[in-house]
């Protein structure tokens, strides 16, 4: 798979995680503006180290491959 799909996949399973958490220990929805806010940044900065962590982990494909050949003026 690539790298956005896996990022999108990871994302709707954290997505359906965190608010499946809300419905099982029946912890309360946001109500105000400023919860939905406060629950917005905090669902963001878990995704955002999600991210880190897929991208930290995956092959990287900017890396510059050397050949050990000389180069002679």
């Amino acid at each position: 798979m690539k790298t956005f799909q896996v990022l999108f996949m990871s994302v709707v399973i954290i997505s359906g995680v965190v608010f499946g958490m809300l419905s099982v220990f029946e912890l309360p929805m946001p109500s105000t503006l400023m919860e939905w806010v406060a629950s917005d940044i905090i669902l963001g900065a878990v995704l955002y180290l999600v991210y880190l962590g897929i991208t930290g982990f995956g092959p990287s494909k900017t890396k510059v491959r050397h050949t050990l050949k000389k180069v002679t003026a």
